[in-house]
């Protein structure tokens, strides 16, 4: 499953909406529009739904937790919300956030309330509001994430392994398994 396209075009969404310096919701929905990007679905595997919805997801939260400008950061939390609300999914994938992006996420609300961006704020109250998000522990954007991920399918298999041992040692049910 090859996402590098999509992923570009969501670049290319943010980019042309960063250009004109804008911070509202209006225009980024405007620039959503003229590029008719609900139609970004069309292009959705068979197979791994869930996979290809975090990974629209994680890439623009990469753009709204970067160091890039404000309204490239925005654009990126308006294409999180815009996907989301527009995926063909029912019921829909939630956006996996962990403890460190929710943290730059606050982050991000503190600065827009600071700048005079209330929309911000009170998107982000939305999301939460609907359930949009699901809160977790692995940051998925770090350069370690594969490899936590790796760690942790290790350590239950390990737990597993232990658990069946201590369960079926003594006994007699391990003559009648093959």
């Amino acid at each position: 499953m090859d996402l590098a396209p999509l992923k570009l075009d969501i670049d290319e969404l943010l980019d042309d909406y960063a250009k004109e310096h804008c911070t509202s919701f209006t225009d980024f929905k405007r620039a959503w529009m003229a590029k008719k990007f609900s139609y970004i679905y069309e292009g959705r595997p068979k197979t791994n739904s869930g996979v290809f919805m975090q990974s629209l997801f994680l890439h623009c939260i990469g753009h709204m937790a970067s160091q890039s400008p404000l309204s490239q950061r925005l654009a990126g939390l308006y294409c999180l919300y815009c996907l989301y609300e527009c995926q063909p999914y029912k019921p829909h994938f939630k956006i996996y956030l962990s403890l460190e992006e929710s943290k730059q996420l606050k982050e991000f609300i503190v600065e827009a309330k600071q700048r005079g961006i209330g929309l911000v704020p009170a998107l982000v109250k939305r999301m939460l509001d609907k359930g949009m998000f699901l809160f977790g522990f692995i940051n998925l954007l770090g350069d370690h994430g594969a490899k936590q991920v790796d760690e942790l399918n290790a350590l239950q298999t390990k737990r597993v392994k232990f658990a069946c041992d201590k369960l079926f040692a003594n006994t007699q049910i391990g003559r009648y398994t093959h």
